[in-house]
């Protein structure tokens, strides 16, 4: 009796076995090659500044929300003064994408954040600039020797100061910098308690339209490649590929838009980004806003790293190659 029952204890397990197997054969990969339904985020979390063209392009015209809608899965924006931040909020797992400049992903990259550059984010040849009131006196660079000058310290414009001064024969010890969001360089140069400020676009246009600054030199002289780039958090992008890959094609889609209609586009973004068109107007229309990588962003990216490690700010040294990802990118290029 004792062993009838256990026979039948394991007929009625093998059953439920089968059952279950057969059940579940929709959601889980076996051997006969059935795919496992992809898995999907609730939320992706973009973060941007005002330098963000195509992000605030896309996010004024809907475009991120349009195509993750029908997944059901929210997007989420969150505004920055700058890259640094970012950086904080991808180390606490609170930023998926972002837009920065080339100083704050390399940085972070040595001290150990996951980060990724999955593609470009706009080329601007005079996109750093250093600017100084339209009644100073300075001339050139070597007038500002012993003056003070605002910039976001780890941000590309405090590297493109960097590198301007050493071109004119100077260094940083040979100025005095005044850590300054560039927000806030406005209300520095106009109250005179700062002789120059070295900042990126849209602010180069904005101080401009104030008349509060006049660029003195920008980076279209050839001391600094001026590139965005696109960041992921590289355990999201590796975890959710597709999502990745779509988020990119939105970005191709804003980039095209910008191209095709450069007049509607400014309007957006202008409305979005709570500037002047004539704020960003060259920033649009001077940019390059294609967003494959080619070996001039590495190499200005390899420039950036060298510069840290050469200052002993390099945390750890690494191969910049390493901080590259293109393999979104190439997938929705195929």
């Amino acid at each position: 009796m004792q062993k009838k029952k256990l026979t039948l204890l394991i007929l009625v397990l093998f059953v439920i076995g089968v059952l279950a197997a057969g059940c579940g054969g929709n959601d889980t990969k076996t051997a006969a090659g059935t795919d496992k339904k992809a898995e999907k985020p609730q939320e992706i979390h973009v973060a941007y500044q005002n330098s963000s063209i195509i992000i605030l392009l896309a996010k004024a015209k809907g475009l991120y929300d349009e195509e993750f809608a029908k997944d059901g899965i929210a997007v989420k924006y969150d505004m920055y003064l700058s890259g640094p931040p970012m950086i904080e909020a991808f180390a606490g797992g609170r930023a998926d994408f972002a837009h920065t400049g080339d100083m704050p992903p390399v940085s972070a990259k040595s001290a150990g954040v996951d980060i990724k550059v999955i593609s470009r984010a706009g080329y601007t040849p005079g996109g750093n600039a250093l600017l100084i009131r339209p009644d100073s006196p300075y001339k050139s660079v070597n007038d500002l020797k012993g003056k003070k000058i605002a910039v976001q310290v780890g941000s590309s414009a405090h590297h493109f100061l960097i590198l301007l001064l050493k071109k004119n024969g100077l260094n940083i010890n040979d100025v005095n910098i005044v850590n300054l969001p560039a927000s806030d360089h406005q209300a520095a140069l106009e109250t005179k308690n700062v002789d120059a400020v070295a900042t990126w676009e849209p602010w180069n246009s904005v101080l401009e339209n104030a008349n509060a600054g006049k660029i003195l030199e920008d980076s279209s002289s050839g001391v600094k490649r001026y590139i965005g780039v696109f960041l992921a958090r590289n355990e999201f992008a590796q975890k959710y590929p597709d999502i990745t890959e779509r988020v990119l094609k939105v970005n191709e889609k804003a980039a095209a838009f910008i191209k095709s209609n450069p007049d509607e586009a400014l309007e957006l973004i202008s409305k979005e980004s709570k500037l002047p068109v004539s704020a960003i107007s060259r920033i649009v229309k001077s940019s390059d806003w294609d967003s494959k990588i080619v070996q001039e962003d590495i190499d200005a990216l390899q420039q950036v790293k060298d510069f840290l490690k050469e200052t002993k700010v390099l945390k750890k040294d690494y191969d910049i190659k390493e901080l590259f990802d293109d393999r979104y990118y190439k997938k929705i290029r195929q």
